[in-house]
């Protein structure tokens, strides 16, 4: 944000001014801090919170592995990427699963912008390439079907210019 003062019998002054935001959520793990020992014997303590990048990756990946209609009085909330794991009979390109990311990042995350969304084969630790038109039935071998999801989001938080990774790998059983 830029201000402009004007000062009489001075020439302009341009202030140029950045909002920082800090940016706190709970750890979804709810996983408790050791507290204090109270009066009773009990000892309490606050759940873990998540801040700043922390908080942002946990948000994106939390909305990756929501599906829609998962979340009460939100139905467009989430990704539904599990439900791309155990469609039947389908085929699904590689840029399919990306315009839903990109899509549905753009709409539930707003602090960040997705620079680039990579998809991964895990049983041949390489990235799958682009333009594959059936993402779970690729494979380095040609053959065997893959049961797994493994999807890299590369975002910049708008607020900071910061870049980050977030990593989400879903499994599906055979």
């Amino acid at each position: 944000m830029a201000l402009k003062r004007i000062e009489p019998n001075v020439t302009d002054k341009t202030l140029v001014t950045r909002l920082h935001r800090e940016y706190r959520d709970i750890d979804l793990k709810f996983m408790s801090r050791k507290g204090t020992i109270f009066e009773d014997g009990i000892r309490r303590g606050d759940v873990y919170k998540k801040e700043n990048i922390k908080s942002i990756d946990q948000s994106i990946a939390n909305i990756l592995t929501t599906n829609r209609g998962e979340k009460p009085f939100y139905p467009k909330f989430g990704s539904d990427l599990r439900r791309l794991l155990f469609e039947l009979n389908t085929t699904i390109s590689e840029e399919f699963v990306r315009q839903v990311v990109i899509e549905s990042l753009r709409r539930d995350e707003p602090r960040v912008e997705v620079l680039d969304v990579i998809l991964y084969d895990e049983g041949a630790a390489q990235q799958v390439p682009r333009g594959i038109t059936d993402v779970f039935y690729y494979s380095s071998s040609g053959s065997d079907a893959r049961y797994t999801l493994v999807v890299t989001v590369h975002c910049r938080i708008k607020n900071t210019g910061e870049e980050i990774s977030t990593h989400v790998n879903m499994n599906r059983l055979r």
